[in-house]
């Protein structure tokens, strides 16, 4: 069942499927064990004006793990196509990274995938579709994922705030006809017209007045760069709040938050916000990514009945990430961006072919990394496990993108950031360069590519290989 490199590298254009290891039903864990149902869904986002938008999704709202509690977790595929699922910034084994043709074969319908994994690192994560992930994404293949601290941090409640676009039709559907349109890959990629905050339109959070509040924010749009406001609302006197973390990774000291947060598709933020004392009643939480404010949930502010916080908070507890501060790097490697509309990109390798623009757009590729569009066939870097490794990236586009790690944090020295937040994904500018440097982690395969995923899925992808 084995498939042959060039056909392994066709199929992982657009889909990264079907490449069998056979070694998972080898790992044998007796912790905590769990069902996930792929399955299709229904979304009352419109009451009776509209049909319920059909979508895809899981069985279940959150998922929630422990920290150093080993865990098995069954899928059953109940959709009409193949998928895997990726767990998008946990550091485990390559073979449950969820990666169809390159760590895994795709679940096919009717079948199940056993993912079994210890989840070293404590934070806000997600999972979600990794094969064909353009369209699979776009339908909502996705669950938002907590992996619990041993010792409960202390807030008075615990939200999320999962912010996602959808492509609706006239009907309230899914506007399935426009997925792959090649205008939008070249572009920014796909924008929806539909915006959810936890797969509602304009929830109400309720929080009390005066009360302390963790905030997990996660941007789950295909492509869309989300821009959150009245988070803590400038406009407000009294409002006081602080980034605690950073991709699932805890800041060695909480930042007071500046209005708006910002994130590229997949980012997330944990965020303390205290509510003030005297608010009452329904406060806007605003998306800004158009320039306009739109109300895309609010705070249901009840009276209060909890003490008022006057101290600042204290840091969440550390993951055991290796400190980077006082190592030379062991590589050094190049990463250029290129391509897509007004990029410039002449040619580039694909397939092991070289082509020209008009050859490439007719394979639905645009965008490059190092003249290479989508998979080569080396890696680009092989580093072994506890390497210091330092990748340039350099976006010579006209596009802002957002690149994602698999299986790794890192740490970067864009001015975007503050120095030492660790990163799985990292918003990049048009033509803005940085380093981006981490250890290697847990041998295999890993990607590198954008988490705008129409641009991923036309050239933006490319991968790694530990050695034990």
């Amino acid at each position: 069942m084995a498939l042959k490199r060039r056909e392994f590298l066709k199929l992982a254009a657009t889909s990264l499927c079907a490449l069998p290891l056979g070694i998972q039903a080898r790992l044998v864990y007796a912790g905590q064990k769990i069902e996930l149902i792929l399955q299709p869904e229904q979304r009352a986002w419109f009451g009776d004006s509209y049909q319920p938008t059909v979508l895809w999704g899981l069985d279940r709202e959150v998922l929630r793990l422990k920290q150093n509690q080993p865990v098995e977790i069954v899928v059953k595929n109940q959709l009409p196509e193949a998928t895997s699922l990726h767990w998008h910034g946990l550091r485990i084994d390559n073979a449950m990274d969820g990666v169809s043709g390159l760590t895994q074969q795709a679940i096919e319908p009717g079948e199940e995938f056993v993912y079994r994994f210890t989840p070293k690192d404590a934070g806000t994560y997600w999972v979600h579709a990794h094969h064909n992930t353009y369209q699979q994404l776009a339908r909502g293949l996705y669950l938002p994922l907590i992996v619990e601290e041993s010792t409960e941090y202390p807030v008075d409640q615990d939200h999320l705030l999962v912010l996602d676009d959808w492509r609706l039709n006239k009907d309230a559907q899914l506007d399935l006809k426009s997925l792959g349109n090649m205008h939008e890959w070249s572009h920014g990629g796909r924008m929806g017209n539909v915006l959810t905050v936890n797969r509602q339109v304009k929830p109400r959070l309720q929080v009390r007045a005066g009360s302390r509040n963790r905030l997990r924010v996660l941007n789950a749009a295909n492509s869309r760069i989300m821009a959150s406001s009245r988070i803590m609302a400038s406009e407000f006197t009294g409002v006081n709040a602080w980034i605690v973390a950073k991709d699932g990774q805890p800041l060695a000291a909480p930042i007071r938050f500046e209005d708006p947060l910002i994130l590229a598709p997949a980012e997330r933020y944990d965020l303390i916000v205290d509510i003030p004392a005297d608010w009452q009643g329904e406060q806007p939480i605003y998306e800004v990514s158009t320039q306009k404010r739109y109300a895309g949930a609010f705070w249901d502010v009840l009276l209060p009945s909890v003490a008022i916080h006057h101290d600042s908070p204290t840091a969440l507890p550390a993951n055991p990430l290796f400190s980077l501060s006082d190592r030379k790097a062991d590589h050094h490697v190049q990463l250029m961006m290129e391509g897509g509309a007004m990029g410039g990109l002449r040619k580039a390798v694909y397939q092991n072919k070289s082509m020209g623009v008009r050859e490439l757009i007719q394979h639905k590729q645009i965008w490059a990394f190092n003249g290479v569009a989508n998979l080569p066939d080396e890696p680009l870097l092989t580093a072994k496990s506890g390497d210091v490794v330092e990748i340039v990236m350099d976006n010579n586009t006209r596009w802002p993108h957002g690149m994602h790690l698999h299986g790794h944090h890192f740490q970067t020295n864009s001015n975007r950031y503050q120095e030492g937040i660790w990163h799985d994904t990292l918003l990049m500018e048009r033509g803005e360069k940085v380093v981006i440097r981490f250890q290697a982690g847990l041998p295999g395969k890993w990607l590198i590519h954008c988490h705008m995923i129409e641009h991923q899925a036309a050239g933006m992808v490319t991968w790694f290989e530990v050695t034990a």
